[in-house]
């Protein structure tokens, strides 16, 4: 499956970059399934599924900070690396998938963080 849409700013929520916490959500996002990536972008490969998906995603702790400052090409960074927990489930077309339960889950790179680049690199 492969899924893309946007999401409304209220699916992030509690966010506390500097404690490395934050929460994204969404429930029953109604979407096409279209497959594949190639499919999504290109067509020629199966008719989109109706689709619905719920997720939600939390990250947490802060193992390390990364402080980014590039002038010559107009990019700045703070990213955190810490911890992740998702779950989530979809129905696409007659199929349901249900992951285990978020507590269950576990990360091996999370990270968070904020850009600035182009036209916002001097906004402060």
């Amino acid at each position: 499956m492969f899924w893309t849409t946007r999401l409304d700013d209220g699916s992030v929520s509690q966010v506390d970059p500097e404690k490395g916490h934050a929460v994204y959500q969404a429930e029953h996002v109604r979407l096409y399934d279209f497959h594949d990536g190639a499919n999504s972008l290109f067509g020629g490969g199966p008719a989109p599924v109706a689709a619905v998906v719920s997720f939600t995603v939390k990250w947490f702790g802060v193992d390390s900070r990364a402080d980014v400052d590039n002038p010559a090409n107009g990019f700045a960074a703070r990213f955190i690396r810490n911890h992740a927990q998702m779950e989530w489930s979809a129905t696409s077309g007659d199929y349901r998938y249900v992951s285990a339960p978020l507590h269950t889950s576990m990360s091996s790179f999370a990270e968070i963080g904020d850009e600035r680049n182009g036209s916002f690199y001097h906004r402060h």
